[in-house]
C-alpha cells in the first residue's frame, strides 16, 4: 500500500484528530483514513461534540466545584465493606 505523509498540520487539527481517534479507539492513522474515505464517498463527517481542550476546561471547572456531600463514596453508592451493593 502507498504511504502518505502530511506536513505542517495545524496543532488544533492534530489535537482534534488524536482526540477523535482515541474516542473511537483507533490509531490516528486509521482515523485519518476513515475520515478521508467518508469525504470521498460524499458522506458528511459529523463533528465531535467537544474538543480535547473543551473537555480539559470542563474537567478543571469540575475539579474546582465545592464538595457538598461529605459521605464516603461507598456510602453514596450503597456498598458494604467488601464493595458489594447492600440489599
Amino acid at each position: 500500500m502507498p504511504n502518505l505523509t502530511l506536513r505542517d498540520v495545524p496543532e488544533e487539527l492534530h489535537s482534534w484528530l488524536k482526540y477523535t481517534a482515541r474516542a473511537h479507539r483507533r490509531s490516528v492513522n486509521r482515523e485519518a483514513i476513515l475520515l478521508l474515505e467518508l469525504v470521498r464517498s460524499g458522506q458528511r463527517v459529523a463533528p465531535t461534540k467537544a474538543s480535547y481542550e473543551d473537555l480539559l476546561a470542563i474537567s478543571r471547572q469540575a475539579a474546582a466545584l465545592p464538595v457538598l456531600d461529605r459521605r464516603a463514596e461507598a456510602d453514596i453508592l450503597g456498598l458494604d465493606e467488601s464493595g458489594v451493593p447492600r440489599n
